[in-house]
């Protein structure tokens, strides 16, 4: 029965991958005239962004209610290289769930919203070079027993919906629980309140959540690292090269080391490095 339950979680997390993938590849069959998200964006002014906003310090939305962070930087600088200075750039907002159907309902030109590459998502979207790296990571009540991966048997485990560590979780720690929330924030306060035991999630996310919450700590060592990059939809060759070329020079003028020295602070000695 154990097993059963097992194999279950794990059906069931790729299924929710399989409807994405199958829901995309629709869009890439009867959509065969869309237009490409450089020309879209030069042709309204302004590079549609997607970022998060409900997973600090990446994206995260200030007092003033304007969206900070690292990928909402990232994705300003290109819009400033696009737009010869002007900030030509609208940031959208978008959750892990619903970042590929925004993409592909042509509501954003690119994603830059703490995106994984995984084999699943490859065969949808078309990513650009890494421009960070992460690892999964527990977090936990400062006075639970659990310790690591391996205490997870049995526990109840949160994360969150299309998030990498949903499909990830049924494989490193098969004997857990996972519970599905649809925004960090929800995971954080179920945590909070004791109705699941642990939750994983990528480490950055993880590092901040344990500093700014002292009744929660970090379990364990980072694992599974996996790069973040941009994501375009499938074929757009060119929004795709512009991006690369992009981050190229963003990564040798030290736009991209600058903006992890203002975003994580002393936590980036904690990071993997791309």
């Amino acid at each position: 029965m154990k097993e059963d339950s097992k194999v279950d979680r794990t059906i069931t997390a790729k299924a929710g991958i399989i409807i994405i993938v199958s829901v995309c590849l629709i869009f890439c069959l009867v959509v065969p005239s869309m237009a490409g998200g450089l020309e879209d964006a030069r042709r309204r002014g302004r590079l549609l962004a997607g970022v998060k906003t409900d997973f600090p310090p990446f994206g995260y939305t200030d007092p003033a209610g304007e969206i900070q962070g690292f990928d909402a930087d990232l994705a300003r600088n290109l819009g400033r290289a696009l737009f010869d200075d002007e900030p030509g750039v609208e940031l959208v907002p978008v959750t892990s769930g619903g970042r590929i159907p925004l993409l592909y309902g042509e509501l954003i030109d690119v994603i830059i919203a703490t995106m994984t590459i995984t084999e699943d998502r490859q065969r949808v979207l078309d990513f650009s070079t890494p421009y960070f790296v992460t690892g999964s990571m527990l977090l936990a009540p400062k006075d639970s027993s659990i310790q690591s991966v391996q205490d997870l048997a049995g526990k109840r485990v949160a994360v969150v919906e299309g998030a990498v560590q949903e499909v990830d979780l049924p494989l490193i720690a098969p004997e857990a629980k996972p519970v599905a929330f649809k925004a960090l924030p929800e995971a954080l306060q179920a945590l909070r309140t004791k109705q699941v035991d642990a939750l994983c999630q990528d480490d950055v996310a993880v590092l901040a959540a344990a500093r700014m919450n002292p009744d929660l700590r970090i379990a364990g060592k980072s694992f599974l690292p996996r790069p973040y990059a941009m994501a375009v939809r499938k074929g757009d060759r060119k929004l795709l090269d512009w991006l690369n070329a992009q981050l190229e020079k963003m990564k040798a003028d030290g736009t991209i080391q600058r903006l992890r020295r203002k975003h994580f602070g002393d936590m980036d000695a904690d990071l993997l490095n791309p």
